[in-house]
This record gives C-alpha cells, sequence and structure tokens, in this order.
C-alpha cells in the first residue's frame, strides 16, 4: 500500500526526478520511503541505456561537440559519480534544433529527457560514455565545480565532415545567421575564440573578428569576441554545413 503524499509532495517528487535526481536522494531528502517516491517517480525515470556512438557519422559526432561547446554542461557529481550532460536551448525559438539532438541521440540507441525550465528547454543525457567523449574533446580546467572554463583545441587530423559537424553545432547553439545568410558568433572565452579560428581556417572559410570590451550596459562584464562569417562564405559552404538554422533559412525564397 503506498503512503499517501499531499499534491505539492508529488509535484516536488516528479519535478526532482526529471532533472535527473535519483530516488535515493529524493526519498531522503522528504523523508519519504524509496518505494512511496518510485511510485510516483517511474514514468520520469528514463532506464539507462548505453550509447553506442558508432552508430553515428562523423558529421552527427561533430556536431554534438560543437553544441556541448556553445550551449553545453557536465554534472560529474562531486561525492556521488554522476555522468549527466544538459543541453539547455531557448524554448521558443529552438525547437527544431531540440528535435535534431534527440534524433540524434536516439540513433545511438540514448534515451534523452527533453524538459521546460522557465524560458529554456532542457535537452538531457544521462551517460558515462557521452562525458568522456565530450571530454576528450573539451578538456575542463581543474575544479571541484563541475562548471568548469571549457577549452576547445582543434586537431587537423580531424576529418572535414567531423569539423563541419562541429561548426554546424557551434552556430546553432552561439551563434545568429542573419536572412542573407551572415553569421555571428560570439565567445567570452580566449580559447574557444582561437579554437573556432583554427576550425574555420582548416575548412577554408574566412572569417571577419572583432575583441569589444563590456560596456556599462553590458550583462557580462567580460570582454566577448565576434567572429562573422560573410554570406558569400556561407553561400560557399552552406551544402556541407548541417546547421538547422542555416538549413531553416536556406527554405525561405529571400536567401
Amino acid at each position: 500500500m503506498v503512503k499517501r503524499l499531499t499534491p505539492n509532495q508529488i509535484r516536488e517528487i516528479i519535478e526532482l526526478a526529471k532533472t535527473g535526481t535519483s530516488i535515493a536522494k529524493i526519498a531522503e531528502s522528504l523523508k519519504k520511503g524509496k518505494t512511496t517516491v518510485y511510485y510516483h517517480a517511474q514514468k520520469y525515470c528514463q532506464k539507462m541505456t548505453k550509447l553506442n556512438l558508432n552508430l553515428l557519422n562523423e558529421s552527427e559526432k561533430g556536431y554534438i561537440v560543437g553544441f556541448f561547446l556553445g550551449d553545453g554542461s557536465l554534472n560529474k557529481g562531486r561525492k556521488t559519480p554522476r555522468y549527466i550532460v544538459r543541453f539547455a536551448l531557448d524554448a521558443k525559438r529552438d525547437q527544431e534544433i531540440a528535435k535534431r539532438l534527440v534524433q540524434i541521440f536516439q540513433k545511438a540507441h540514448k534515451k534523452v529527457s527533453v524538459f521546460p525550465r522557465e524560458n529554456t528547454l532542457i535537452v538531457k543525457v544521462c551517460s558515462k560514455e557521452l562525458v568522456k567523449y565530450i571530454e576528450a574533446y573539451i578538456p575542463y580546467k581543474a575544479s571541484w565545480n563541475y562548471q568548469k572554463e571549457k577549452t576547445f583545441q582543434v586537431d587537423k587530423n580531424w576529418s572535414h565532415t567531423f569539423q563541419y559537424g562541429a561548426l554546424a553545432g557551434i552556430i546553432d547553439s552561439d551563434g545568429h545567421v542573419h536572412r542573407h545568410l551572415g553569421t555571428e558568433i560570439k565567445t567570452v572565452s580566449p580559447s574557444i575564440f582561437e579554437g573556432i579560428l583554427n576550425l574555420l581556417n582548416n575548412l577554408g572559410i574566412v572569417a571577419e573578428t572583432k575583441q569589444r570590451k563590456a560596456t556599462e550596459s553590458s550583462y557580462s562584464r567580460k570582454t566577448f569576441y565576434l567572429i562573422y562569417l560573410p554570406s558569400l562564405q556561407m553561400k560557399k559552404h552552406k551544402g556541407v554545413i548541417p546547421s538547422v538554422k542555416v538549413t531553416r533559412l536556406l527554405q525561405t525564397p529571400h536567401v
């Protein structure tokens, strides 16, 4: 017989389960039995499936890396090991991009959780394989906090297909594509800035760059770096950049 909970307690269990909190942690925080908590959380707890990266092509693998560079975060836990990757998207504008991410992970036989959080759409993947894969391409500086500074070093041995995929992921996460296809990418990280420039150089894409200091009205006080890919360059390479944002514009009559 399941112990009766209040509606607020049930809602709290469901919300915690959606964010990936374990049954044990929920039961401990609410001082309820694990069986009781599981009864209400089971529909929202994804059974773990193993990510099979061999089922993805080079473009899809690169897309994951590029998108994580812009909008991804890792949670490896502090005391208890956890392997959670989260991608944060705009809830209104990025529905198609979220669908693209889900399709890639489903192709690799990995279950994905997608849920809203205020104005953000979270795509969450629980996978030790994915964490190790991402860290091999995007190292973090040593810190006790899992939200560490990302660094990005491009290897010339990466295939062009992989690099075009990574560029597409960067554009879909941190880029803005104008109607004429000219594309802006902004970052506050010198390492990411240099890494993206190296990526573009490997692909033969000529970009314009600017460095701007924060103003009094700026949300962030950090200096930011702007990389602009002119429309002529984007049109030249558009057929090999699998970006959702670029593809969406190409399907409109004004481009």
